[in-house]
């Protein structure tokens, strides 16, 4: 019988980096144009705008909105099979309504999601709940979830 593969990891030491690493310190941070404002996602090293290559990488307020979504029930890759079901999500981030985030929304009732829903960001281990990976991955949630937790 084979051996079941390890949960997929992203290369947090390649070119998306910067991001891993603001996760692991509770930070939202993409990268953006310095000399003309665009933001760069996915990363490219150039400015899609002015072709420039003076990018930073800024933090942001981790608030967006609800741009599309699918609830995957059955895992497609084995290893991805104990989270779910889980919901894949495409976010509008609030800095600049053309750049979305492609990420996993969690503890939202799917059946309540809409387009232009508020969301906002929050870090937890990338396999959350059901799997450790020791990566922590900006992931959002509904935004109305993180307002009633906190009463």
């Amino acid at each position: 019988m084979a051996e079941a593969k390890p949960f997929p990891l992203p290369d947090v030491d390649g070119p998306l980096a910067p991001l891993w690493q603001a996760a692991s310190q509770g930070e939202f941070r993409l990268p953006r144009c310095q000399p003309c404002g665009t933001f760069d996602w996915y990363p490219t090293g150039e400015c899609r705008a002015c072709h420039g290559s003076d990018i930073e990488w800024v933090a942001l307020s981790g608030r967006g909105t609800l741009f599309s979504w699918a609830v995957v029930k059955r895992a497609l890759h084995k290893p991805l099979a104990p989270i779910a079901p889980y919901v894949s999500a495409i976010v509008v981030i609030d800095e600049d309504r053309k750049t979305r985030f492609v990420t996993r929304l969690v503890d939202c009732d799917p059946e309540s999601l809409h387009a232009g829903m508020p969301v906002e960001v929050f870090f937890a281990d990338l396999g959350y709940p059901a799997v450790e990976t020791g990566v922590a991955a900006p992931l959002f949630t509904c935004r109305a979830t993180i307002e009633r937790d906190e009463t």
